[in-house]
């Protein structure tokens, strides 16, 4: 049997994924964050800068019980003091982690320009806190930062930056595609250079994504000879973000070429969590997935056109490169104008509703499904309207509630701390059974006052929806004008994590929102199993 060679997963989330924009971590997210890449297998994880901040210190002085190694970020000693008298190097060992990554300095632009220093000093400070940090027993790493951009300018230097970390004891020696602008071929020749001065299981990579390349950019390092990759999940970090390392896991694990070769910490059987952990991460920042993500995506595995799809239920093969749950995800044929009874087939069979191809209620769905549409609805996204207008079709939805009537208002007033301000109220009068329920409720703009007063009392079903949380709403204006049509796509979630989306359509946006919004609750206890 051939010897696999190990790959080591760096994962710098926490300290390069911090520097995203519109991503603030607080110390639970932090924790979090930690406790999901250690249960996924990553070996390292960079919790920080100590000493840089209040949180990081926090985060740094308890010990987190990961089984990764744990490790703090910070700068090598400053030019014309010793290790030892350097207070940035005393709050690195003074932290509770199993090993610290420094950053230096590899374009000789850069140390003397930036740092303002000696070429010989900028090496005396890597030297020195290497060595410090490696007698006090822990593990050191040297990020050179700009590592290819100062190889292509000053090949010497950059190798001296890198051979004089090694030399002082550090484990590993990472080659930083700072600017994110190095191209595949070129980061393959270097590392092959380097190779000869540093072996390849000493050496990382750490790549950022300027160019759409990070991830490219780490495999081809992966070829030369690096045994060491650096990279976030979800390709989170400043500008256009790092190498991704939601990317990176199944094509190293699922891949021929890589599997062959290499084995990582992430298992089978944890890989098939990565779609949640993708998610996951997106939930505690309170953002919306990348739908398009590779592999983790919504769209990942989606098909629209019913060609396509037809294909795809006779052999998954013919459109998708590996087997959507062995990263977690899920195939998905869309429901759209361009869909055929292939798509509609498999739609309904993942929703749990079986029909014969022949049956003609089928064409009776996909007509009604093209007149929707012509009418400006969308059910890619509203897979919860798609079962609702399926179920109606197909058979029958109970009646739960009837809307009687709804109003909102929006008034711009003074408040009595005498502050201008916009103040939205709705009420909704709604007949469950023979009970007519009349609700009002003020809210975050209009559509938040009308789902909050829709929920706020559903009688005998309040039990139902009362941890229902509306996650993401989007707008879409079309066919522009005065007049124009509005589109709304509402996503809610339930305490199980559960997520289900619904659309509403309406010259009104207050209008379609409330369509959404009542086909959310309308679904919500169809699956619930309420009865009338």
């Amino acid at each position: 049997m051939t010897t696999r060679d190990r790959l080591y997963l760096f994962d710098t989330t926490l300290r390069d994924g911090a520097q995203t924009t519109g991503v603030d971590f607080s110390l639970p997210d932090k924790q979090a964050i930690a406790r999901l890449l250690d249960d996924l297998g990553v070996d390292y994880i960079e919790g920080g800068y100590p000493g840089a901040n209040p949180l990081d210190t926090q985060f740094f002085s308890q010990d987190n019980g990961l089984r990764a190694t744990f490790t703090a970020f910070g700068m090598t000693k400053r030019a014309g003091r010793s290790a030892a008298n350097d207070p940035g190097i005393a709050g690195l060992l003074d932290a509770k982690a199993e090993a610290i990554c420094f950053v230096a300095k590899s374009w000789d632009q850069q140390v003397r320009v930036a740092l303002g220093i000696s070429l010989e000093e900028n090496l005396d400070s890597i030297r020195d806190s290497v060595a410090t940090a490696q007698a006090r027993g822990r593990e050191v790493l040297l990020d050179c930062e700009h590592f290819f951009d100062g190889y292509k300018a000053n090949p010497d230097y950059a190798l001296a930056c890198a051979k004089t970390a090694f030399e002082a004891g550090a484990r590993w020696v990472v080659l930083c595609d700072t600017n994110g602008g190095t191209l595949p071929h070129e980061v393959e020749r270097i590392v092959g250079e380097v190779e000869k001065v540093i072996p390849g299981d000493h050496l990382g990579i750490h790549a950022h994504n300027d160019t759409e390349q990070a991830v490219a950019n780490s495999l081809a390092a992966v070829r030369a000879g690096v045994r060491q990759i650096q990279g976030t999940l979800n390709g989170l970090g400043e500008r256009c973000g790092n190498a991704n390392l939601t990317s990176l896991i199944p094509t190293l694990l699922l891949k021929p070429d890589y599997a062959g070769r290499f084995e990582i910490g992430v298992d089978g059987h944890k890989l098939e969590t990565l779609t949640r952990v993708s998610r996951k991460l997106d939930e505690l920042l309170n953002r919306t997935p990348d739908h398009h993500a590779p592999y983790v995506g919504s769209s990942a595995f989606a098909t629209k056109a019913g060609i396509h799809a037809s294909a795809v239920v006779k052999d998954p093969s013919t459109y998708e490169h590996v087997a959507p749950e062995s990263v977690g995800n899920r195939r998905k044929l869309l429901v759209s104008d361009q869909a055929g009874k292939s798509n509609i087939l498999a739609e309904l069979e993942r929703l749990g509703l079986t029909i014969d191809r022949d049956d003609p209620r089928l064409t009776h769905l996909l007509g009604a499904l093209k007149d929707k549409e012509a009418q400006g609805y969308a059910y890619e996204g509203a897979d919860a309207s798609f079962f609702l207008l399926a179920k109606r079709i197909l058979g029958t939805v109970p009646e739960f509630f009837f809307i009687e009537r709804f109003s909102v208002n929006v008034e711009r007033r003074w408040n009595a701390r005498g502050e201008l301000g916009s103040y939205s109220e709705a009420i909704v009068k709604v007949k469950v059974g023979e009970e007519e329920l009349i609700s009002a409720a003020e809210g975050q703009g209009p559509v938040n006052a009308l789902d909050i007063a829709l929920r706020k009392d559903l009688g005998k079903y309040q039990s139902y929806i009362e941890d229902l949380k509306l996650v993401d709403y989007k707008v879409r204006v079309f066919q522009g004008g005065s007049d124009a049509v509005t589109r709304v796509l509402i996503e809610f979630q339930d305490r199980t994590g559960e997520r289900w989306s619904t659309v509403g359509v309406s010259d009104n946006i207050i209008d379609a929102s409330f369509q959404a919004l009542t086909d959310s609750m309308t679904y919500k206890l169809l699956k619930s199993g309420a009865e009338v």
